[in-house]
């Protein structure tokens, strides 16, 4: 690391204790991670929320930041599972490795007195029987430690790569949203920041899509039903997603539609399949006819423009999605719409 960038890197770390400080928020490395990318200006979904919730003076900010960014990504089942599998395995090796240790000991042992014995100038035929006996009962004690030490070593190694696979797939879970099986805040916020690296020179734009009168619905309803509303509407808008789309839920009735490669003309019409989508499920074979009827969704649509922060990104396909609100619902709004009907 160049001394600037080890510099920027120490400076940055001096303003998220600073932050964490005033915000009496204790500095647990879940929180340090949290406000390093904040100040860092990684200014994605989770950063720009940060921002909120430190400046709303809302409630305490240290609760409201655990609740809404730690507690919904932590999932420690499955490292704690594997610490103990390690524990168990180590202790395991460590008593074989004493056997071991134990058993080449006296091994050693029987061969230097076997060697005293027989550096005599008259040896006994009887003597020399009874060592001879001695060494192989040694050298099988040995050889048996040596094999059960090995055959431990392997399981262990075994063990390892199924304890790592698990810990990966642990990891991939924190990126999905729990009731949908659709990437979260964090997936989505990943994905955007992967994209904007790789591939800087392609467009990309983004959806956000709100269920209409959701909350009418929800409060009507009950939530069981608006639960498995959101994963009718989930899987209506994977089943008319792209490949290299990217389909997330960011909290409540809002999703995100990441859209590689696609410029905004494309990103409308790709949306507007999407809206039709979910206008077209059905949620009577679903969830029964006595239940309700259908469900529409508007969606703002935005592509991003050079420089721009996946903020400011988001913040303008917001606004996209409140003219569509405003417009009637259940309908696509970008800007160059926004533009047409102003």
């Amino acid at each position: 690391m160049s001394k600037a960038a080890f510099d920027l890197s120490q400076s940055q770390g001096d303003a998220v204790l600073a932050l964490l400080e005033r915000a009496r928020v204790p500095p647990l490395p879940a929180f340090y991670r949290l406000f390093f990318d904040y100040v860092a200006g990684a200014k994605g979904l989770m950063a720009e929320r940060v921002g909120t919730v430190l400046t709303d003076g809302k409630g305490a900010v240290g609760e409201r930041l655990y609740t809404e960014f730690i507690a919904p990504y932590e999932n420690s089942e499955a490292l704690d599972q594997a610490l103990g599998q390690m524990l168990s395995r180590l202790a395991t090796l460590d008593r074989l490795l004493v056997e071991r240790s134990e058993a080449s000991a006296r091994h050693s042992r029987s061969l230097a007195e076997a060697g005293g014995h027989f550096g005599a100038e008259r040896l006994d035929a009887g003597l020399l029987r009874e060592w001879v006996q001695r060494l192989e009962v040694s050298h099988k004690l040995v050889l048996r430690a040596n094999m059960a030490l090995a055959g431990e070593l392997a399981e262990a190694h075994r063990e390892l790569a199924v304890t790592k696979a698990e810990i990966g797939r642990s990891r991939e879970s924190t990126l999905r949203d729990p009731l949908t099986g659709i990437a979260n805040r964090a997936g989505l916020d990943l994905a955007l920041n992967r994209l904007m690296a790789q591939s800087p020179e392609h467009p990309l734009s983004v959806a956000l899509l709100d269920i209409d009168h959701f909350k009418t619905l929800n409060d009507g309803y009950g939530h069981p039903v608006g639960d498995q509303v959101l994963r009718i509407v989930s899987h209506a808008l994977l089943a008319s997603a792209r490949a290299s789309d990217i389909v997330g839920r960011t909290g409540g009735d809002e999703f995100v539609v990441v859209l590689a490669g696609t410029a905004l003309a494309a990103a409308y019409d790709a949306a507007d399949g999407m809206r039709q989508a979910v206008a077209a499920a059905d949620l009577a074979s679903a969830m029964g006819t006595d239940i309700l009827g259908g469900v529409t969704a508007s969606i703002g649509v935005a592509e991003l423009e050079p420089g721009e922060s996946i903020a400011h990104l988001l913040d303008r396909a917001d606004r996209c999605l409140y003219r569509a609100k405003q417009s009637g619902r259940n309908r696509v709004a970008s800007l160059a719409v926004a533009a047409d009907a102003a």
